[in-house]
């Protein structure tokens, strides 16, 4: 008996599905962040306000606010609750093997 290298679509689980998703839409936008973004959209996602990001990071409110919006239009989101959720997919093994 031959096995074969294909993988029928019941072995993989819902989340690595997910996974090669999330990779295909924001893996690319992901990597177009600058450091300070990357930071920031991390702290944001984790719930921190951009008020104690701005003491945290020893930056005015307003730059906080600016690099917040212009992560947005990068990474195409329009609400905090979406940039959380790439947050947390971005933990996910998968992801950060082909960022």
């Amino acid at each position: 008996m031959r096995t074969s290298n294909i993988i029928s679509l019941k072995e993989i689980s819902l989340s690595e599905i997910d996974a090669a998703i999330l990779v295909r839409n924001y893996g690319t936008k992901l990597t177009l962040l600058t450091k300070k973004q990357r930071v920031i959209f991390d702290l944001l996602s984790n719930g921190m306000m951009v008020k104690d990001i701005a003491k945290h990071l020893e930056l005015a409110e307003i730059t906080v606010k600016v690099v917040k919006a212009r992560v947005m239009v990068i990474l195409d989101v329009t609400n905090l609750q979406e940039m959380a959720v790439i947050s947390k997919c971005t933990s996910c093994n998968y992801l950060k093997q082909h960022l």
